[in-house]
């Protein structure tokens, strides 16, 4: 699931909470008296909190085989600093927070991971994988996305939204899916919160039949304007299967805890 954005202390120094959320891990807390924030939820870990000298670290993302090969997605973005050392991003694409000398980048594109708190940029876009056995062992052919082999299987990844569409009927028509979130936009200023990562749904046995099937790619959050929250990402969506955006990290002037994830 996603992670909630990493909480900041507001301007008159009150600590803002990290975002919960009912499926993921949530954002860590920002710490009162150093103006550092907390990092925003990754899909395998909570984020961190900061304390008087760092920012949160970001959750760490999850891995997975779908293609082939271990790839770890939705790392969550790390909190920023004003008077420390920024958090360093989740593993699985997320960004790190930023100081008054450094600039963070925004979260990996197409792994759902959030962006760290600061003058950052978007969280990354997300991404939907589906895997079935290939044809030459009677099981059906699909089209969309990018289609590669991995040994008797088939994978298309889609990048981008677009449509899977099933050409043949199978004898045993079930695919296996990875479906990830955008992830959610850091904060602006120092000392800000870092966004969330996107949903992490996956699952095996997903029946499929011979029609087509939508696939929306979420993208990431925005990053917020001066002091402010950043935005929460989008959602991914492949047939019945919805995956929630990551939870925007909280701003210094805005009042508010980390934004809550979803599934």
């Amino acid at each position: 699931g996603s992670g909630g954005g990493g909480g900041a202390n507001d301007s008159s120094g009150t600590t803002l909470g990290g975002g919960s959320t009912a499926y993921g891990n949530n954002g860590g807390n920002g710490a009162n008296g150093g103006n550092n924030a907390g990092g925003g939820g990754g899909s395998g870990a909570v984020g961190g909190n900061a304390d008087g000298s760092n920012g949160g670290v970001g959750g760490a993302g999850t891995a997975s085989s779908i293609t082939g090969s271990s790839v770890t997605r939705a790392g969550g973005g790390g909190g920023g600093a004003a008077s420390g050392t920024p958090g360093g991003a989740g593993s699985g694409g997320g960004s790190a927070g930023t100081d008054s000398a450094s600039t963070s980048t925004a979260g990996t594109v197409n792994t759902g991971s959030g962006s760290g708190g600061g003058d950052s940029g978007n969280g990354g876009s997300g991404v939907v994988i589906i895997k079935y056995e290939n044809p030459d062992t009677l099981y059906g052919l699909a089209t969309g996305g990018t289609i590669t082999t991995d040994g008797d299987y088939k994978v298309h990844t889609f990048n981008a939204s677009g449509t899977f569409t099933v050409t043949q009927q199978a004898t045993s028509p079930v695919v296996e899916y990875l479906v990830i979130a955008g992830g959610g936009g850091g904060a602006t200023e120092y000392y800000a919160g870092g966004g969330g990562a996107g949903g992490y749904l996956t699952a095996t046995g997903f029946s499929v039949s011979a029609t087509s099937y939508s696939v929306t790619v979420g993208a990431g959050g925005a990053t917020g304007a001066a002091n402010q929250n950043g935005v929460s990402g989008n959602n991914s969506v492949f047939s019945s299967v919805t995956s929630t955006g990551g939870g925007y990290g909280s701003g210094y002037s805005s009042g508010n805890s980390g934004g809550a994830g979803g599934s």
